[in-house]
């Protein structure tokens, strides 16, 4: 069963892979072949968001340097206030360390890379860049068929240990707010429910009175 949903989760990584190319069927004569291929690039976007998880389980794998330079990229691409980029990304992938520190740091699931992203404590909305960075990270990572998680546990566990936080080489001013995981995925986890009465539509705003 693990082994038919991990080949489902992959089969649906390619298909976000191979969507943007897809043309318009032979037998479709009226077809316009460059409104199709927008049509196939908006359905795969649309599936890597509705598709993507969080991963706990990694394989033994390393991610290609190419493959990883492509998806930090596109989190430094992510909208950011103002573009200051109030965000520093501390990338560790040695072997070595990483599994030390899955086995020392708590909640910090076993992976090949780890993403440790630390926000500006100088400019009152850098978290939200820090988000919209990870969440590029996540998407890019998935569109590869590369898994990911968003931590915030092993932030605290990490804070308490200054010696490992020092480590890291943050700037000054800059405080380690996120841990992202990256790896190949070892399980297909269902989606969660999600409540979508969370949105909700304002139908009008009438201007106060003075």
């Amino acid at each position: 069963h693990k082994m038919k949903a991990l080949k489902t989760l992959a089969l649906s990584a390619v298909a976000i892979l191979s969507l943007t190319s897809v043309g318009c069927s032979s037998a479709d004569t009226a077809c316009d072949k460059e409104q199709c291929g927008k049509e196939a690039a908006t359905e795969a976007v649309i599936d890597n968001i509705l598709s993507r998880r969080s991963i706990r389980q990694y394989a033994d794998r390393e991610i290609p340097q190419d493959t990883l330079d492509i998806i930090l990229n596109c989190g430094i691409n992510a909208p950011n206030g103002r573009n200051q980029q109030n965000y520093e990304v501390k990338v560790v992938k040695d072997p070595e360390t990483t599994a030390w520190l899955a086995e020392n740091i708590q909640g910090l699931y076993k992976a090949p890379v780890y993403l440790f992203i630390g926000a500006s404590s100088e400019y009152d909305m850098s978290l939200i860049d820090v988000g919209l960075l990870s969440e590029n990270v996540c998407l890019s990572a998935w569109a590869y068929g590369v898994g990911s998680i968003n931590l915030g546990g092993p932030v605290r566990a990490i804070k308490e240990r200054p010696e490992q936080l020092g480590q890291l080489g943050f700037s000054e001013n800059y405080e380690l707010s996120l841990i992202v995981a990256l790896g190949y995925p070892e399980e297909a986890p269902d989606a969660k429910p999600r409540n979508k009465e969370k949105v909700q539509y304002v139908e009008k705003i009438v201007p106060a009175a003075n």
